[in-house]
C-alpha cells in the first residue's frame, strides 16, 4: 500500500512538473512573439517619422518656390530619391509585421486548441476512471462523455461567447442561455 501511495505521489509530481514546464514555455513563446511585434511597430513608427520629415522638406521647398515666384521648374527629385530607401524599408517592415501578427494569431489558436484538447482528455480520463471503479453507469458515462466532447467540438464558439460577456456585449443571463443553446443544440 505504501508503494502504491508513493507511486501515485511520484506520478502527481511528474504531472505538476510537466504542467509547469508547459506553462513556462507557453509564456516565453507569447512574450517573444509580442516583443517581436512591438519591435516591428517601433521600427515602423521611426520610418514613418522620417518620411514625414521628407514630406515637410518638400512642403518647405514648395513654399520657397512660390515665394520666389521662380520660372524654374519645381524640383524635389533629390528628396524623393532619398525617400525611396525608407519607403522600401517601410514596406518590408509592414510585410514582416503582418506576417508576425498572422503567425501570432495562428499560434494562439493552436494553444487554445491544445488547451481544449487537454481539458477533453482530462475529463475523459476522469470518466474512464469513474466507470472502471463502477462509480457511474455506462449510460452516465456516455452522456457525460458526449457533453465534454461537445464542449471540445465547440470550444471556439464558447470562447467567443465568453469574450462577449467580458466585453459587456451580453449579460450573464444571455451568456448562460447562449452556452446552453450551443451545448444542448436548442
Amino acid at each position: 500500500m505504501f508503494d502504491k501511495a508513493t507511486k501515485t505521489v511520484q506520478e502527481m509530481g511528474e504531472n505538476v512538473f510537466d504542467s509547469a514546464k508547459k506553462v513556462g514555455n507557453s509564456i516565453y513563446n507569447i512574450s517573444k512573439e509580442q516583443s517581436e511585434i512591438a519591435g516591428l511597430k517601433v521600427q515602423k513608427a521611426m520610418v514613418e517619422k522620417k518620411l514625414q520629415e521628407y514630406y515637410a522638406a518638400i512642403g518647405k521647398r514648395y513654399v520657397e518656390y512660390i515665394k520666389a515666384a521662380s520660372t524654374d521648374a519645381f524640383d524635389v527629385s533629390d528628396i524623393l530619391d532619398e525617400m525611396q530607401a525608407d519607403k522600401t524599408k517601410l514596406e518590408g517592415i509592414e510585410e514582416s509585421l503582418a506576417e508576425k501578427e498572422i503567425n501570432a494569431k495562428k499560434a494562439e489558436e493552436a494553444r487554445r486548441e491544445q488547451k481544449a484538447l487537454e481539458a477533453f482528455e482530462e475529463g475523459k480520463a476522469k470518466l474512464d476512471k469513474a466507470l472502471a471503479l463502477d462509480i457511474i453507469t455506462v449510460e452516465e458515462y456516455s452522456d457525460k462523455l458526449a457533453s465534454i466532447q461537445k464542449k471540445y467540438d465547440n470550444h471556439e464558439q464558447l470562447r467567443k461567447i465568453d469574450m462577449q460577456l467580458q466585453m459587456g456585449i451580453i449579460t450573464k443571463e444571455e451568456h448562460k442561455l447562449k452556452i446552453e443553446k450551443l451545448l444542448n443544440g436548442n
